[in-house]
């Protein structure tokens, strides 16, 4: 059971399973251990190795997904854990998606994941959502089976699931459509631009998950700090609506290095 203790406390979760996605993507599986909202984000330990902040891919029966793709030392490292290993979890920490009516959701490679978190929680609210899905090819659209309904649309660059292209031509369709109250987002930056482009465009608000470096995961160090109103990723985040997004002067721009530089 999800436990109401401070978000810094360190909790040690066990793995309950490891399931294999694609190459070097991984879910990771433990007991739920406090509540988290859609779009906010945890902060997972590896002793010896590193802390890093992670989105949550799904809760189900008190069970707690977190999907990973190894990409640097951290990631590769938990590549290797196994069921039975220990985790420590810090959380929850941020911002998350604000539900609405009505709502599209879109996602793009490891984007997907917490998407599938916000369409469950969308399911059991009662509030109806349509999906679009992209990735580069098929075995990077994670989840595709968990959202393969009439209301999920598909878009590879290379054909193979979907229409070929970007996500931009399905969400474009469904806006012309109407009946959109919110465009929940979740994926590369350059996407996000698109995306707000055609929120304006159609007048539709969204709201979308941005990531950048994080050390600290409270909101001390600066390091996630965007440039314009100098909202912090890790607290103000990592969701951001229509009104904070018009403020970011560098939306779309290189993202910072541990170094602060672009």
């Amino acid at each position: 059971m999800a436990e109401n203790q401070p978000s810094h406390t360190m909790r040690t979760c066990a793995l309950t399973r490891v399931v294999t996605h694609h190459d070097a993507i991984k879910s990771f599986y433990f007991e739920q251990p406090f509540d988290i909202a859609p779009g906010q984000f945890v902060m997972l330990w590896l002793p010896g190795v590193d802390e890093k902040p992670f989105s949550v891919s799904d809760i189900d029966n008190g069970i707690m997904e977190i999907t990973v793709c190894a990409v640097g030392p951290f990631t590769r490292r938990l590549m290797k854990c196994t069921e039975g290993d220990y985790l420590g979890v810090r959380g929850p920490f941020g911002n998350g998606f604000s539900p609405k009516p009505r709502g599209l959701l879109v996602g793009g490679g490891m984007g997907i994941g917490p998407l599938r978190h916000l369409a469950r929680a969308m399911a059991r609210l009662g509030l109806e959502h349509t999906a679009v899905l992209g990735a580069a090819s098929r075995p990077e659209i994670i989840f595709a089976n968990k959202f393969a309904t009439s209301m999920c649309h598909f878009a590879t660059e290379d054909g193979s699931l979907g229409v070929k292209g970007l996500v931009t031509g399905p969400v474009r369709a469904i806006l012309e459509e109407g009946g959109i109250d919110c465009v929940y987002a979740c994926g590369p930056e350059g996407m996000l631009v698109a995306l707000r482009n055609l929120g304006e465009e159609f007048d539709v608000d969204y709201q979308f998950a941005m990531e950048r470096y994080m050390k600290c995961g409270i909101g001390l160090c600066g390091s996630c700090c965007l440039d314009g109103p100098g909202s912090r990723v890790c607290v103000e985040g990592p969701v951001f609506n229509r009104a904070q997004i018009a403020h970011i002067s560098e939306f779309g721009l290189p993202h910072r290095g541990p170094t602060g530089a672009r």
